[in-house]
């Protein structure tokens, strides 16, 4: 038997290794830093203050403020940069940058610097780059306070990787030798910081950028690199080349889920930041992260229950091991009340769920940045989470309770026949899907695969009724209405838009079997049709009558009614109802 002291140091142990393990990560992870993307200044004041709570120590202006240098030109622009600076520095966060994108549009340069005959930019020649160096010392003159700049540098503009050279040969030269261009200026000159921002659409264009990498001649910059590939999507993989990278690297994470819903709804995923900050704390390049906290306007997700998802990345670097029921567990006793936690916490749980069987059909993201949008060619094509898989599969649980194949079965069955044609973009994004020849260009649509979607959206509509039921019965818990108020209608308007997308995706898919010809023309797929038209019917009018119809950013909650009206319009103007 163990005597009572010798478990005592045991525990010790254990608890000085823990607390030893954490103190390492908290110094390995220097930046810890968020992104506003808002030009709403009192929202973004708002964030500045409460970053404070965070640790924010690294702040990034962007998109709305500044989404290139160039912006700071304009006095607008200028004076909200150099305002947010002067008080993100007052509020103690040392650092502040903003963004910035080279090349710009072609128009932007002089026409002494371009080939006359294609009209684009000599790289060769010297004078070009004194006068790129020159540019962006006058635009740094304008935001003295700033301590750096973020820059994405691929496929942008003028896209420098398609401008003529013949002493830079390749693409990674061009790219590598642009970004050395600009830290000659940032870095070397002004000692400023330089992030630089990976970004790719397909496999090649990482190959260049991770071949770029080896090219770049100044050592002290620090990459920034999403949370996925590409974009912010819950079903992608993590970034799996980052430990590859030969710099320092904070990954960039969307706090505020720009595709799935923006907070507006239940954008709440705890368990996918903390997972994938988990595997990416481990990585010895990785030094800190940048988290997205808006979507524009007074979308701030700060005060809504989606702050749980910044939440969890700061809880993880403070602890490591921490799991995500503790998570969802402190953030309820701080937000709401100690008392919430035993109701309140199956919300949490339910939320994920809600949006991957709302948002998403059968692993697509069926959404134009959180709009509701089922033939958005980015559906089906960019947005697959498939493309960065070695093996395209998913398993769709939500009643269905089936695995698929990406391609052969989710887009080859959802997709419309004009967004599987081989060409133009498709053929530069999807080759390997052409090669395998996992999808056919004609409309293959089918009272199958009809079932599994709706048995998708029937189980995130059940979902999101428990969930708001389970909201209302936590009222007594919570000791600040205000806050109770805010989680209410968050899902109220959640079970809105699910029931409002399972009706769309009824009618849609059903009128597209519909349109296939009289073989697929049958009375129970026309009463498919009709049932959900009146569904949508009855859903829009609810959602343009209700009261709290969230902040507007980039998605306007409400206007998704009138998208379904516009489905609504197309049937009953076509042949299909009797």
């Amino acid at each position: 038997m163990i005597k009572s002291h010798q478990l005592i140091i045991v525990v010790l142990l254990f608890f000085g290794q823990s607390c030893e393990h954490q103190n390492q990560n908290e110094e390995k992870i220097k930046i810890r830093g968020w992104n506003i993307l808002t030009d709403h200044t009192t929202t973004a004041l708002k964030t500045i203050e409460v970053s404070k709570n965070y640790e924010v120590n690294h702040l990034q202006l962007s998109h709305e403020i500044c989404h290139d240098l160039k912006d700071v030109k304009h006095q607008w622009n200028r004076n909200i940069v150099n305002n947010l600076t002067t008080k993100a520095h007052k509020a103690g966060i040392p650092e502040v940058v903003v963004w910035d994108h080279a090349l710009y549009n072609l128009d932007y340069y002089p026409d002494r610097f371009k080939i006359k005959e294609s009209g684009l930019l000599n790289l060769d020649n010297p004078e070009f780059w004194l006068w790129f160096k020159t540019d962006y010392r006058k635009m740094l003159d304008k935001i003295p306070e700033v301590n750096g700049i973020v820059l994405t540098f691929i496929e942008t503009g003028a896209r420098v990787e398609n401008q003529h050279s013949e002493i830079l040969k390749t693409p990674q030269e061009k790219l590598a030798a642009l970004v050395d261009s600009v830290a000659s200026v940032i870095v070397n000159e002004r000692n400023l910081k330089l992030y630089i921002r990976s970004f790719m659409y397909n496999r090649d264009e990482l190959k260049n950028l991770m071949q770029c990498f080896g090219l770049i001649k100044c050592p002290d910059i620090v990459v920034m690199a999403k949370e996925t590939p590409h974009d912010f999507f819950v079903t992608h993989p993590v970034s799996w080349w980052i430990e590859d990278i030969p710099f320092p690297v904070i990954i960039e994470f969307d706090c505020a889920h720009e595709f799935n819903g923006q907070g507006i709804v239940a954008s709440i995923f705890p368990e996918t930041h903390l997972k994938r900050w988990k595997h990416y704390q481990k990585l010895p390049n990785v030094i800190g992260y940048s988290i997205r906290t808006d979507r524009y306007g007074k979308t701030s997700i700060l005060g809504t229950p989606s702050e749980i998802n910044l939440f969890a990345v700061h809880e993880s670097t403070k602890n490591p091991e921490i799991k995500v029921d503790e998570i969802i567990e402190k953030f309820i006793a701080e937000k709401y009340d100690s008392a919430a936690i035993p109701t309140l916490k199956p919300v949490f749980e339910k939320a994920p769920e809600i949006i991957l069987s709302s948002f998403y059909t059968l692993g697509l993201n069926t959404t134009n940045h959180s709009k509701l949008d089922f033939d958005y060619r980015s559906i089906y094509t960019r947005h697959v989470s498939g493309r960065w898989m070695d093996k395209p599969e998913i398993q769709i649980d939500h009643g269905v309770n089936k695995e698929f194949h990406y391609w052969t079965d989710i887009v080859n069955h959802l997709a419309p026949a004009n967004r599987k044609l081989a060409e133009g973009v498709n053929l530069k994004e999807l080759g390997e899907v052409f090669e395998n020849q996992w999808i056919q260009p004609e409309e293959l649509m089918d009272t199958i695969f009809l079932s599994y979607v709706l048995t998708e959206k029937e189980f995130g509509v059940s979902l999101a009724k428990e969930a708001i039921s389970i909201v209302n019965s936590a009222k007594p818990f919570c000791s600040d209405s205000k806050k109770f108020n805010i989680i209410f209608h968050t899902f109220n308007r959640t079970l809105m838009s699910a029931k409002l997308r399972k009706a769309y995706a009824q009618v849609y898919y059903s009128q597209r079997i519909w349109n296939r010809g009289l073989e697929f023309q049958n009375e129970k797929l026309l009463m498919l049709i009709e049932q959900g038209i009146e569904e949508m019917k009855l859903i829009s009018e609810e959602m343009k009558l209700y009261r709290r119809k969230g902040s507007v950013g980039q998605y306007n909650w409400v206007k998704d009614a009138d998208i379904a009206i516009e489905l609504i319009n197309e049937i009953e103007n076509s042949n299909i109802l009797p």
